[in-house]
């Protein structure tokens, strides 16, 4: 599986998660999702994972779960300083 996306039911918000490959050659996953502030301006939330062992990402991505988009949502928007959602 190369791609996945999970939709936060509360919120309609979706998480991407798009497994590829970085420019050393290293397995990697970009986790993204793009989200509205109070002003109405989106954000895009990222992070990368990188792996060292041949077929982690893959497993990754299939064990990547609702509760861990909603914990990586929540995360991100923490750090911007937004509310999560309850």
């Amino acid at each position: 599986m190369n791609f996945k996306i999970i939709q936060i039911p509360e919120t309609a918000i979706q998480v991407c998660l798009h497994r590829d490959r970085s420019e050393e050659g290293e397995e990697i996953v970009r986790i993204t999702s793009f989200v509205l502030n109070a002003q109405h301006a989106e954000l895009m939330f990222e992070q990368v994972v990188t792996f060292t062992k041949p077929g982690s990402s893959v497993r990754f991505v299939a064990d990547y779960s609702l509760v861990s988009a909603k914990s990586f949502l929540e995360e991100s928007m923490k750090e911007v300083g937004m509310l999560a959602f309850a």
